[in-house]
């Protein structure tokens, strides 16, 4: 019994020394990848509003003002045009006179988002408002896309993995030893920056403001960061 209790005591110990001679014949490194991409949607957010002593006049008047401007944008040329509510209110309007508060009426707001990929045409977006009626714009931004996001994450991915080899291999080759397969892979963590916001914009009427401005889109960045394992062979 002794015997036996011996020799499984000294397998156990082979066994964890080889254990770490394993783990003694391995190298870790982080592979980072960082790109600048260009947006491919850009959006701006338009609102219709009108203020009247009635509040269903007010309603009346701002509804109809924003869905000329829906009409508006459905008739022109801009393609994959996404349209979406983003703000309903009607409320009491009030002024501070003489030390106390005097209702001056209701005011009934509704605002638009418009998304195009089409950038450049955002200027075109402000004009059709501003021949709606609409005065108050505001929320110009660019941003990835949801499929684009992706498949830039996808991207700055293989970089990082390519990265952190190309960064073992010199490591490795430095210290005179080979790079073997790779025993482990870690995703540390990936970000993407915020849409660009653009300054607040508030239309004028077409005669005033001139030609539709051509709307320039910013960079955004999209990092990756990995963690792999290496093995080394001599």
């Amino acid at each position: 019994m002794r015997a036996l209790i011996l020799i499984l005591f000294v397998f156990s110990g082979v066994s964890n020394a080889s254990e770490g001679t394993a783990a003694e014949r391995s190298v870790t490194v982080s592979g980072e990848c960082a790109l600048e991409v260009d947006p491919d949607r850009g959006s701006v957010i338009l609102v219709a509003e009108h203020q009247d002593k009635d509040a269903k006049a007010a309603i009346r008047t701002a509804t109809a003002q924003h869905e000329k401007l829906k009409a508006a944008l459905k008739k022109s040329k801009l393609k994959d045009l996404e349209l979406s509510s983003v703000e309903y209110t009607v409320q009491e309007v009030t002024e501070w006179e003489n030390n106390r508060a005097v209702k001056k009426g209701f005011q009934c707001r509704l605002g638009l988002r418009v998304a195009t990929p089409e950038i450049p045409a955002l200027g075109e977006v402000l004009s059709i408002a501003d021949d709606s009626g609409i005065r108050n714009t505001h929320s110009l931004q660019t941003y990835l896309s949801d499929a684009k996001l992706l498949e830039e994450k996808k991207r700055c991915l293989a970089l990082a993995a390519g990265n952190a080899r190309e960064k073992a291999q010199h490591l490795v080759k430095s210290l005179g030893a080979s790079l073997g397969p790779v025993q482990s892979i870690r995703e540390r963590g990936t970000a993407e920056s915020q849409p660009v916001p653009m300054p607040r914009v508030f239309s004028m009427k077409a005669a005033e403001a001139g030609p539709a401005p051509t709307i320039e889109g910013g960079k955004q960045s999209v990092r990756h960061e990995v963690e792999v394992t290496f093995s080394i062979e001599r």
